[in-house]
């Protein structure tokens, strides 16, 4: 029978790492809804665009991790304020 090795002991290498993360960013970016969308479809898509940066910053080695924090920050006040009735 084969050995299966769990993910958390059989990371991505950096071009996998950055396919995904692609992958991931295109579907965020097809997933973006319109201005006139209604404020709480635009706040949650502004919270996964965080949660995407967030997972960048804590993955990629080679990111600028504290650029990437910020702009998850950003997206996360953004996303409040829209849910706060801000647009």
């Amino acid at each position: 029978m084969p050995t299966v090795v769990p993910p958390a002991l059989n990371p991505l290498s950096p071009t996998d790492r950055a396919t995904s993360f692609a992958t991931e960013l295109a579907a965020l970016l097809r997933s973006m809804p319109g201005l006139f969308a209604p404020a709480v479809e635009r706040a949650d898509w502004y919270d996964r665009k965080a949660d995407l940066l967030d997972r960048v910053a804590a993955e990629d080695p080679g990111c600028d991790r504290i650029q990437i924090e910020e702009s998850a920050q950003t997206a996360r006040e953004r996303a409040e304020s829209l849910r706060r009735g801000c647009s």
